[in-house]
């Protein structure tokens, strides 16, 4: 590629990024273990499982309910364990616990798996979705140049006018290599549908990218572009210009989408959760660019502006739903698909200051008392740990304790019992009542234990008697 200059860009996960590969699992290919979803060799296991005879059996009797809920409770082999990904919604965890321990129960448990690597099993994010992402970007600047209309497809239509025929496509002329994430660098979230009106609906269980969003510190993978700058309809397409068009694309909607489904301050645990996004906008600089990439990018990202026409399912009137309603959210707060590309090697500045729904200061407020939360927890639990070691201890010591007593004799125990501080003025009237029934060794212990009671409590004096004169 003679013609093509690379570039040093930087791929930022910003919120939590799910590209589909068209999969799901169901609890025969996964199960869940302390908040860690192991996908599994099903055949692998079944090869070294020792009760092959009752396995076998359940398999025969074609009640796939109770065989999944025999491999939950039987599986234990790291051998046949293929990939761990972490859980991060308890509601996966549940929903999961039920489809396969309460055998009324007809949910599936699918996760929607990310596209991976068939050898590593790692997770990666397809070039082609970063492209599709731009391509959208760029095509949405010639909307009235290349005089598309609202009735317009897509393939005959405004896809044709504006980059021309498949055969001669311009974008050719850009080339992005897939992005591989870390071995932990993506999580299980569960995706929920969010409206103005409150009203959350559960849509699934999903693996996405890991994000700033959710840990709180920079997301950053190295992304390969290369470019050879090509005509469009009076314009040339080279990076300052991408960079332009995915500007004036993404950020308009990013903006929107705040104002109509998160500005509103009865939402705080959005408000909170997606405050690094906002100060990722806030600090984007010239040579930067936010993209909406994947699953649940929402129509108003993957359409062109001015001739949007979604088609939407049909209401109980016969009429298309309205769209653009709803968000769909990792976990109910966390929106999928924003990133932010930064090509290093361009000059950097700051942005023109935009019109923002919110303010630097309150954004910095929200992250303050975020980490302040995150240290009280964090203190917190270590107080709770160590209240649970301590815990523990005592229930240890009080096991010895009464091993040591019950393999006394009763006199060794009343002995024991007097030299206890806790011991009741009453349980030790007992005990000297009994002195008379003691063997001579266990009567000289027990008188002085008593009259070392006596002696802490000031009563020696007035307790000396006939019982303990000669045996002391």
């Amino acid at each position: 590629m003679p013609n093509h200059e690379s570039y040093n860009v930087r791929l930022h996960i910003i919120s939590p990024v799910h590209v589909g590969s068209g999969q799901e699992l169901d609890p025969f290919s996964y199960v869940i273990r302390d908040n860690k979803l192991l996908i599994i060799d099903l055949a692998k296991w079944i090869e070294n499982f020792s009760d092959k005879e009752t396995l076998y059996q359940k398999m025969d009797s074609e009640d796939y309910i109770d065989l999944r809920n025999y491999i939950a409770k039987n599986f234990n082999d790291d051998n046949a364990v293929l990939t761990t990904i972490d859980v991060k919604s308890s509601e996966v965890v549940r929903t999961y616990k039920k489809a396969v321990y309460d055998k009324t129960s007809k949910n599936q448990a699918l996760i929607n798996f990310m596209t991976r690597n068939e050898i590593t099993k790692i997770p990666y994010l397809p070039g082609s979705s970063v492209k599709g992402a731009i391509r959208t970007a760029i095509a949405n600047m010639f909307v009235i140049s290349a005089n598309i209309k609202s009735g317009d497809s897509y393939k005959s239509g405004y896809n044709k006018k504006i980059f021309g025929k498949s055969t001669d496509d311009p974008m050719k002329n850009l080339k992005i290599s897939d992005v591989s994430l870390e071995k932990f660098g993506s999580v299980i979230f569960e995706a929920r549908e969010h409206s103005p009106k409150d009203k959350k609906t559960a849509k699934g269980s999903y693996e996405a990218a890991v994000s700033f969003c959710q840990i709180g510190t920079p997301v950053v993978y190295p992304l390969k572009i290369s470019l050879n700058p090509f005509p469009l309809h009076g314009e040339i397409v080279d990076t300052k210009f991408l960079i332009d068009s995915l500007h004036r694309f993404y950020m308009p909607k990013f903006i929107e989408e705040y104002e109509k489904f998160y500005k509103d301050e009865s939402y705080k645990d959005i408000r909170q959760a997606i405050a690094p996004l906002n100060m990722e906008a806030l600090r984007l600089k010239t040579n930067e660019a936010f993209v909406r990439i994947g699953h649940f990018s929402h129509v108003e990202c993957v359409t062109l502006d001015k001739i949007r026409s979604p088609k939407t399912r049909k209401g109980k009137d016969g009429k298309p739903l309205p769209w653009g309603k709803t968000r769909t959210l990792a976990n109910g707060i966390y929106p999928f698909g924003w990133v932010k590309l930064e090509f290093v090697n361009l000059k950097s500045k700051p942005r023109p200051q935009i019109n923002w729904p919110f303010s630097l200061q309150e954004i910095e407020n929200i992250i303050q008392a975020k980490k302040e939360s995150i240290i009280k927890a964090n203190k917190a639990a270590e107080i709770a740990v160590v209240e649970a070691r301590k815990a523990e201890i005592k229930r240890l010591n009080e096991e010895k304790r009464k091993a040591v007593l019950e393999a006394m004799s009763p006199e060794e125990r009343d002995i024991t019992a007097v030299n206890n501080p806790k011991i009741t003025e009453s349980q030790v009237v007992e005990i000297y009542n009994r002195i008379d029934n003691f063997s001579d060794e266990h009567k000289t212990k027990l008188a002085l234990a008593l009259k070392t009671y006596w002696k802490d409590h000031g009563k020696w004096e007035k307790k000396k008697g006939k019982k303990t004169k000669g045996i002391i």
